[in-house]
């Protein structure tokens, strides 16, 4: 009897395995699918971090009972994916900054409105204060904002961003108090802006020529479409994954579903547009692609924009990464990418905590 229920519990184990290595290997991926063919390799994608962490489990499950079949089936899953796995858990050790005057600090984030703060000499703004700070020579920010609410105006922000004297911001959404959108800032000359044309209400990318002593570096700064969650819907998600009401979270699930379907495709659009652009540049040219993409690195989004670029995370960065820091949606969906004629080091995420979104920095060499 004894023996029978272990046999039986071992094999509904190993049915469970090769269901969640099949999954696995299909979320890995499945960034080749557009999600206008099919949606649900767009959420596998964003399963692929529970994933690999249920089939590691696995892993050592079978190692400890020494059942080397199954083991192997692991092990070799691994093997198929460690493309995918590296993109997303890279291991790099921190390396010296390279000298030289076409070494670069880039830094991209998401500032959120500037915190919806202002900003006084009494209660400097904290994130300008960082970006002030950074010593970055470029600087991709969005949902950057000017606001009459909190007396955050342009010409406030330039006078605390003094050591940048070129700046370029692009205005995506404007109501009464806020106008809201893109802005790149720059220690070196900015000859040319231009906004990139894609279906969008509020979000936008741009593309500037830079001028970094004598060399022509195209930078396009991005802020795609988000899954338009309200606090309300992250805060009522949030709350339900912390009690687990199986039944609420499941209408729920229906609400959040429709709208992260709509992103996903809205986003494709966008990221078919960004590549074509960068696709008409010459094959020499220096690019540099940054900002908050909304999307994991295992999405068609991400795919589609790199193509042939490189992740400065993945080239350079060490672990996971997450840039988006609120509500349980923990993922890096902010991103430097730049052409493999930029040599990118120690790439990391700062936890610095006045965004909803941390920033994202790297030293750029252009060789």
């Amino acid at each position: 009897m004894w023996e029978a229920l272990k046999l039986l519990v071992r094999r509904i184990f190993a049915s469970a395995n090769l269901l969640v290595v099949l999954l696995f290997v299909l979320s890995a991926y499945s960034d080749h699918v557009s999600p206008d063919t099919s949606i649900f390799f767009s959420f596998l994608g964003l399963a692929f971090p529970v994933l690999a962490l249920f089939t590691l489990l696995f892993v050592f499950y079978w190692l400890f009972l020494g059942h080397w079949k199954y083991l192997l089936i692991g092990i070799c899953s691994f093997l198929i994916c460690w493309g995918p796995v590296n993109r997303y858990y890279p291991f790099h050790t921190k390396t010296e900054i390279p000298e030289g005057k076409n070494t670069l600090k880039v830094l991209t984030y998401n500032i959120m409105a500037f915190g919806y703060k202002g900003n006084t000499k009494e209660e400097p703004n904290k994130i300008l204060e960082y970006i002030a700070n950074s010593d970055a020579d470029i600087v991709c920010l969005q949902e950057y904002a000017v606001n009459k609410l909190t007396n955050l105006s342009s010409s406030r922000i330039y006078k605390t961003l003094k050591m940048y004297p070129y700046h370029s911001v692009f205005y995506l959404k404007n109501t009464k108090y806020q106008n809201m959108g893109i802005a790149l800032f720059s220690k070196y000359p900015i000859s040319k802006s231009r906004r990139i044309k894609y279906e969008s209400d509020a979000n936008g990318s741009s593309m500037h020529e830079v001028t970094v002593n004598g060399k022509r570096l195209l930078v396009i700064n991005n802020h795609l479409e988000s899954f338009k969650l309200t606090m309300e819907d992250r805060s009522r998600y949030s709350d339900l994954i912390s009690r687990f009401d199986a039944d609420k979270l499941q209408d729920m699930r229906g609400s959040i579903s429709n709208k992260l379907s709509t992103a996903f495709r809205i986003r494709a659009r966008q990221a078919e547009a960004i590549a074509e652009v960068i696709r008409e540049e010459d094959k020499e040219a220096y690019v540099l692609v940054c900002g908050d993409f909304n999307d994991t690195p295992i999405s068609y989004a991400h795919r589609t924009i790199q193509g042939p670029l490189l992740d400065a995370f993945a080239e350079s960065g060490s672990g996971v990464g997450i840039t988006y820091n609120q509500n349980f949606f923990w993922f890096r969906i902010d991103n430097i990418l730049h052409s493999q004629n930029i040599r990118s080091s120690n790439c990391r995420v700062e936890k610095i905590p006045y965004s909803d979104h941390y920033p994202l920095s790297c030293y750029i060499t252009l060789e």
